[in-house]
């Protein structure tokens, strides 16, 4: 899954004029960047709470921002299918009783119990997962697992995407008119310029 964030730089015209191209370009990317990395913290915080695990638990599962270049104002980042262990969502197994867990769902749904009956626990490679039998027979076995991290940002309406769009939007407001004030000043432009407010939304 992935979202990226652009400028739409239409809106910018009367700042350009008094900028000059590349010094424009520079600010946007500034701006950009630091939006997209301030708002990607805070849905890295999202997607822990709707799997249900520490931020720590999913930091391999979600990348940096791919930060913008001199020839594309998008910053990206990508939250992938990591398998997360499904005991480290709280859930414990029994004999009997199987396992027994909880979802911690903030999209859809809610929390819900969660119960297999016929599961149980595997030890391998140094570790412990929750497995299924896929037929009657001993073998084959099948790995329960948590949400990943890709199903918790990409679903439509996922509270991540939510407070991924909101707290970029925010950022950016913010963050564009210091980036271009910064610049005008680099370029001794910021008298003849004035103050500098408002800046255009990102999209997805």
């Amino acid at each position: 899954m992935q979202i990226n964030v652009t400028v739409d730089a239409s809106k910018l015209e009367q700042w350009a004029r008094e900028l000059s191209v590349r010094g424009m370009r520079n600010a946007i990317r500034r701006a950009v960047d630091k939006s997209a990395t301030a708002a990607r913290k805070i849905a890295l915080e999202i997607i822990a709470k709707d799997i249900g695990v520490s931020k720590a638990r999913i930091k391999d599962g979600v990348t940096k921002v791919k930060r913008t270049t001199q020839t594309s104002l998008s910053a990206s980042f990508t939250a992938n299918k990591m398998r997360i262990n499904l005991l480290a969502t709280g859930a414990s197994v029994s004999r009997p009783g199987g396992m027994t867990g909880s979802t911690y769902r903030l999209t859809a749904g809610g929390s819900a119990n969660l119960n297999i009956r016929d599961a149980f626990l595997v030890s391998a490679n140094g570790g412990t997962f929750i497995a299924i039998r896929r037929s009657k027979s001993r073998l084959p076995i099948k790995g329960v697992f948590a949400e990943t991290p890709s199903t918790a940002l990409g679903q439509d309406g996922a509270s991540a995407r939510k407070a991924w769009d909101k707290a970029a939007n925010s950022e950016l407001a913010t963050r564009l008119p210091h980036e271009i004030q910064k610049q005008l000043l680099a370029e001794g432009l910021a008298k003849s310029a004035g103050h500098v407010s408002r800046a255009p939304s990102f999209g997805r």
